[in-house]
């Protein structure tokens, strides 16, 4: 059964690394009911699962590779982290938290320091969101992700000069990052540049997002229509 199911679980991953995610997630579902068994094809139909929404079934795929005693410490490590996600998009945001602090103490990657530094602003705790942010930014200063976080807790601080230089560099680096464009068109915004705020908002919202995304597509939409709002105000006058 698990060489029927693993051989499933090839096919999906060819599909998966070739962005045919439709095909992919067929292969992967076939490949459990054969009983998959290959960690790297269960990690990655979970994460396929976590972008489409469908958190209760990620949760499921991941908790099996966690208890699962035939898998390396490493892998169980990355299926923790992805558990992480699907605990806080089911509502469980202090169980996401402490799953990831406990990696944390066990080792450092811009992909921990990146989530736990994202949920500890999710949670509200804007000084413990400092504290670790500025601590992953130590770790790691060319991470995209790692500079959005910081730069997202200082907006929420209100520290919109800091936010700013941290968007910035953030941009420089990843282009296509959708939270990070979409808060530079709001400071933008606020700084009356409406033309260079419309331009960012527009970026961003040819940007890939996902359930998992920091900023939906919506939010961007209802904050470009409030520009060009504001742009008809101004030529009306």
């Amino acid at each position: 059964m698990g060489l029927i199911g693993n051989i499933y679980g090839l096919l999906g991953y060819y599909c998966h690394v070739r962005d045919k995610l439709d095909r992919a997630m067929r292969f992967y579902e076939r490949g459990m009911a054969h009983d998959m068994t290959r960690p790297s094809y269960k990690l990655a139909y979970g994460v396929l699962l976590l972008k489409g929404g469908q958190f209760q079934k990620a949760k499921d795929i991941f908790s099996s590779v966690l208890i699962d005693p035939g898998y390396k410490d490493s892998v169980k490590n990355m299926a923790k982290l992805n558990l992480s996600l699907a605990y806080w998009k089911l509502g469980d945001i202090d169980t996401a938290i402490e799953m990831l602090r406990e990696l944390h103490r066990k080792q450092r990657t811009a992909r921990i320091y990146g989530t736990l530094g994202y949920l500890l602003i999710e949670k509200g705790d804007l000084d413990e969101a400092l504290k670790y942010n500025l601590e992953a930014v130590k770790y790691d200063d060319e991470d995209p992700v790692i500079l959005d976080n910081l730069a997202q807790t200082y907006y929420m601080m209100g520290k919109i000069k800091e936010a700013k230089k941290y968007f910035e560099k953030a941009e420089s680096l990843k282009n296509d990052q959708p939270s990070t464009l979409y808060y530079l068109g709001c400071i933008y915004e606020r700084e009356g540049n409406l033309q260079a705020a419309k331009e960012k908002l527009e970026k961003a919202l040819e940007c890939n997002t996902n359930p998992l995304s920091t900023v939906s597509n919506e939010a961007i939409q209802q904050k470009l229509e409030e520009i060009n709002s504001a742009f008809q105000s101004s030529s009306l006058k």
